[in-house]
């Protein structure tokens, strides 16, 4: 997407859709939601021309539809819409009687391209569901790609203690506290003074998304049962809530690209913001807390081998190596 200011003063956007370029016009300087606005708008537009009679595009907007009546998570909907926006118009345009399973390879093929494995994946879930529920059709032989196997890197509690010095001062820093706590970030930017008692027991019990038309909701309930818990937090982040009245205000995304200009600026590997709720684990772990405590502090449920799979790993790895050499030492 291009965005340039034209000689009349008006701001032009350029978008890609289904292969064709498209020309938005705005007569001031758009905003970034205004920008997502509009190209839904236009985007909204052009796929209203595709045929409506029994086709994928039909099916889909009438599932995400009803999804919607039963009151489904807004990210997940928003999730729907995005899937629905980057399909080729080829498969949407299918009649869904004529599908075969050599076209949905086709579309799988072709996803993959420009998608990763697990965004393939959560394509062909939404639409599998939409054929199985509205053709009776079940693509049983089809392959998806393998997933990736990427090495991500492991904050170590150096990194950490950098990090929150860094941040110090800034509106950050409290939501940087919270995910090193093991929060996630839409249970951070729910969170206001209200929901910390006098004896600093924080109450987990809201989630702060974005609905399919880029308005943040806040749900009353967190992402899962589990996850609704109370935690104590240290006095000294228990007095920054209430001096502020609230965690955290803005856009959840800023949180990430300020954690990555930290990382730039201090000279540490990027790595997402969630994944300061696996070093929250990995901290606990080292610090002699059993498998129990650890899930039901991070909201875990008992059943998940999330908490055990993904979040457990090495804080100190230099400082580990030389423990390990020192014993094999002393064996020999």
């Amino acid at each position: 997407m291009n965005i340039e200011k034209l000689p009349s003063g008006s701001y032009r956007i350029r978008k890609m859709i289904d292969g064709k370029s498209y020309s938005i016009t705005l007569d001031h300087k758009p905003t970034q939601k205004e920008i997502d606005k509009a190209v839904a708008e236009k985007y909204n537009a052009v796929r209203a021309n595709l045929p409506k009679i029994g086709t994928i595009w039909d099916y889909a907007v009438k599932h995400t539809s009803e999804c919607e009546k039963r009151d489904l998570s807004p990210s997940t909907l928003r999730g729907y819409d995005s899937i629905i926006r980057n399909t080729p118009v080829w498969f949407l345009s299918l009649p869904v009687k004529n599908i075969t399973e050599p076209l949905c390879q086709k579309l799988i093929d072709e996803y993959s391209e420009t998608h990763s494995p697990k965004s393939v994946r959560l394509m062909w879930s939404f639409y599998h569901s939409i054929l199985a529920k509205y053709a009776d059709y079940d693509a049983k032989s089809v392959k998806l790609p393998p997933m990736d196997k990427k090495v991500v890197y492991e904050p170590t509690t150096k990194d950490i203690e950098r990090i929150l010095e860094y941040s110090k001062g800034t509106r950050y820093h409290i939501p940087l506290q919270l995910a090193v706590l093991g929060l996630r970030r839409g249970e951070t930017c729910a969170l206001t003074r209200d929901d910390l008692s006098e004896d600093n027991v924080l109450s987990i019990t809201k989630d702060l998304v974005l609905d399919r038309h880029n308005n943040v909701v806040i749900k009353e309930t967190p992402k899962t049962a589990t996850s609704n818990r109370r935690i104590l937090i240290p006095q000294t982040l228990a007095d920054e809530i209430r001096a502020q009245g609230y965690a955290f205000k803005g856009n959840p995304h800023c949180i990430n690209e300020y954690l990555h200009k930290a990382q730039d600026d201090l000279g540490i590997p990027r790595f997402k913001l969630h994944l300061l709720r696996a070093f929250s684990c990995a901290y606990l772990h080292q610090q002699g807390f059993t498998d129990s405590q650890i899930l039901a502090w991070g909201g875990w449920e008992e059943s998940s081998d999330v908490m055990k799979r993904v979040y457990r790993y090495n804080l100190d790895p230099e400082k580990s190596q030389v423990n390990i050499a020192q014993k094999f030492g002393n064996l020999f």
